[in-house]
């Protein structure tokens, strides 16, 4: 089907306006676009968090705390916290007893401007929330290779855990979520790094896939010994709504939540001819930080065969409303960064990156020097325009960071 213009999702959680493309009439453009035709309901809500109460009966815990995800995992939690907070109240747990607590890994602090869009007005103003810091933390009598394992003083003294995680496909995890939350999500930086060196080393998983995924193994080991009560995982719709939760045991719940994940962001190319002559990857909803770009080549990665021509055109679009963003690890300044080298599963193929929020130098501390930066769509259309067929073919991924193809 032949389009003019396809409007694509720009700035999750800074304005979540549309960008529009403008698109040659002879090109030949696909939109793999993904629906938010499903949204849980109060009512829903409500029934899911009854396992909770037999919990709460059975321990009458003194304290709780509930550790979130931060702005990363793209999903909005206000209703689900209301309804969770209200819960824990009215079982006659004080507010002043309750602690919240972000799971930002070595990634940035949400001030109260964040915590808000995060978290919602109720959980925010009524409740205490902390930022996780790798400095906060004690050993839990784990040691992994010769690195001791530590996790936030604060989860650990609280009587009653909670954790709550959106679930969205991941490098080498699987999805996001579950035990992840925890370590690296609430760990010292020691264990944070040797989280992303095991990957490094091939200890890991397959993108979008929870088989055999020895990193995840391990770390559901560490969450075993730290404790986790009850566990909520969070299927994310496209436009950060939540479409399903699934409550209890961190292991079963938050596989049953990969189940559903995977069927929703799956998309079924059996019926594409052959490769595109390029391909449009949008960040969207992932598109916060430039550190969190990458996340939008999901698509190439998951595919079982190639989505692009071999001398074929990669499309990167990220609104970088936080501009560079913030990552102990990976960041210019951070432990394990390394001079940026071309992208295997590119293949050689060229990169152009867009984005009017970052710096030709920003793009390049963190993708290589062969790679290109435009900050004007118009011109990277022009651009494609000429290194393309009269007749090209466009594959366009408005919410890539989601969406798996193989």
């Amino acid at each position: 089907m032949k389009h003019n213009t396809i409007d694509i999702p720009w700035g999750a959680w800074y304005g979540d306006r549309k960008l529009r493309l403008k698109f040659p009439e002879s090109w030949l453009v696909t939109n793999f676009t993904l629906q938010s035709d499903r949204k849980i309901s109060d009512s829903q809500i409500s029934e899911k968090l009854n396992a909770l109460d037999l919990l709460l009966q059975k321990k009458n815990p003194k304290s709780i705390i509930i550790a979130v995800d931060d702005l990363t995992r793209p999903v909005l939690l206000e209703e689900l916290m209301e309804q969770l907070l209200t819960r824990i109240t009215q079982f006659g747990v004080s507010a002043k007893r309750i602690k919240i607590i972000i799971g930002l890994g070595s990634h940035q602090g949400l001030n109260k401007e964040a915590l808000l869009k995060k978290l919602g007005r109720f959980a925010t103003e009524k409740f205490k929330c902390i930022n996780h810091h790798p400095q906060d933390t004690v050993p839990i009598d784990i040691i992994w290779g010769k690195t001791p394992v530590k996790l936030n003083k604060h989860y650990l003294q609280a009587d009653f855990k909670i954790v709550i995680s959106g679930l969205t496909p991941h490098s080498f995890a699987g999805f996001s979520g579950g035990a992840k939350m925890l370590f690296p999500g609430l760990a010292d930086m020691e264990t944070i790094a040797k989280t992303h060196k095991s990957v490094l080393m091939g200890f890991m998983g397959k993108l979008g896939d929870m088989a055999q995924n020895k990193f995840r193994d391990t770390i559901e080991e560490f969450v075993n010994k730290a404790g986790l009560d009850f566990f909520i995982g969070v299927v994310i719709n496209a436009d950060r709504s939540i479409r399903n939760i699934h409550c209890g045991d961190y292991i079963s719940a938050h596989r049953l939540a990969a189940e559903e994940a995977r069927n929703y962001y799956l998309l079924d190319l059996s019926t594409m001819e052959k490769p595109f002559d390029a391909v449009i990857l949008n960040a969207y909803p992932k598109d916060t930080e430039l550190l969190q770009a990458e996340n939008g080549f999901i698509p190439i990665k998951s595919a079982k065969r190639n989505l692009v021509r071999e001398e074929g055109i990669v499309v990167l679009t990220s609104a970088c409303s936080e501009g560079m963003g913030h990552h102990g690890l990976f960041a210019p300044d951070g432990v394990l960064y390394r001079k940026p080298r071309l992208l295997r599963f590119l293949k050689e193929r060229p990169l152009y990156f867009h984005s009017a929020k970052i710096t030709v130098t920003e793009f390049h501390a963190l993708y290589h020097e062969s790679y290109h930066f435009v900050n004007d769509m118009q011109t990277l259309i022009k651009i494609l325009q000429q290194k393309l067929p009269e007749n090209a073919r466009v594959a366009v991924f408005p919410y890539a960071s989601l969406q798996l193809t193989g």
